[in-house]
């Protein structure tokens, strides 16, 4: 089947795959599943996908912040779910249906020559040559071209592309001995999972929107000390809320270490089950009874939309550390 790309603002979408599976499963009634802040070009890959076959196209309003929020009910009532703009999670609890299709949305509207350009000076300049890149699913191929470049001006790119998520490093990158790590990502959000992780090595933002080339060193170590404060302020409490999420997010071996060391430690705990988590959620639900919270869904929740709650609220990995009093002078390696 000859590829079939279809462009919607400044994007891309390979749907040949979601064109193969169309004709084999003989689907009549399909989902589209488009990532926050890019929904308004639902109704461009729905006019698309109903000019190839005569179907029911169904357009999900509910967020769709990553491929972890897929909730298995819901798309268990669709023939096939087009998934746009994410990889599948690699931490979930089950498999996604074969009828779930993962299709990249990959950004063509940078600037590359001049990104390029940006990341050349900067490692030259920082002398830096032994490098990992690591990226998300909008920047594949200019994460693929910025690999050959560097390469073919003297740098040895050891590792990657890797796909990174917001709350998952790859082990290998862990284990790496490189000297920087490239972010090819919008924004700090993911530098930010990756530094947090990756101590040995020093993490590079390159935004290809901004053709930013920066060190992420402040904005990690900013977040790192947040965190290793909410840990202190966790240390005496005696009453824990444990926070589950749901489909993708919801992580049983997770909840069950968590339950496991609150009860070696006998200390009193509370489980909360929320599909959507922010701090007037949590703060609704919050009793005088609890003293520290523990959100075992997504760890960027703790990390990145809870930090102003009153009370604190930790990852699994920190609050296993504070529970076994061990870990304060040093962040957890895995974030959990």
């Amino acid at each position: 089947m000859t590829d079939e790309f279809l462009s919607v603002g400044d994007y891309e979408l390979k749907l040949s795959e979601v064109l193969r599976v169309l004709s084999e499963v003989r689907a009549k009634k399909v989902l589209i599943q488009l990532p926050e802040g890019l929904k308004r070009y639902y109704t461009t890959i729905a006019d698309y996908i109903r000019s190839k076959a005569d179907l029911e196209v169904y357009l999900d309003g509910s967020p769709v912040y990553g491929s972890c929020l897929l909730d298995f009910g819901e798309t268990g009532k669709y023939d096939l779910v087009i998934h746009v703009g994410h990889d599948p999670y690699p931490l979930a609890s089950r498999r996604p249906s074969p009828r779930v299709v993962f299709v990249d949305l990959e950004y063509i509207s940078a600037d590359r020559e001049t990104l390029l350009s940006e990341i050349e000076s900067y490692l030259t300049a920082s002398g830096l040559k032994n490098i990992a890149i690591v990226t998300t699913n909008q920047h594949k191929k200019l994460s693929e071209l910025i690999k050959e470049r560097l390469k073919s001006g003297g740098f040895n790119v050891a590792l990657g592309p890797l796909v990174v998520f917001g709350c998952y490093v790859p082990s290998e990158l862990k284990k790496s001995k490189v000297e920087a790590v490239l972010v090819v990502a919008g924004g700090v959000f993911h530098s930010i999972g990756v530094g947090m992780v990756v101590r040995s090595a020093k993490v590079v933002r390159v935004d290809p929107y901004t053709k930013c080339v920066t060190d992420s060193s402040r904005d990690v170590l900013k977040f790192l000390s947040i965190r290793l404060k909410k840990m202190h302020d966790a240390l005496n409490a005696r009453s824990w809320g444990v926070v589950l999420g749901i489909s993708g997010q919801y992580r049983p071996w997770v909840v069950s270490e968590v339950v496991r060391v609150l009860k070696k430690r006998e200390r009193r705990f509370y489980l909360y089950t929320a599909p959507i988590l922010d701090i007037n959620v949590l703060r609704n639900l919050d009793s005088p009874e609890v003293d520290a919270y523990v959100v075992t869904s997504c760890p960027r929740i703790a990390v990145d939309d809870l930090v102003e709650f009153e009370k604190p609220v930790l990852t699994p990995s920190e609050a296993i550390a504070v529970l076994e009093k061990m870990g304060i002078g040093e962040y957890p390696e895995n974030l959990l």
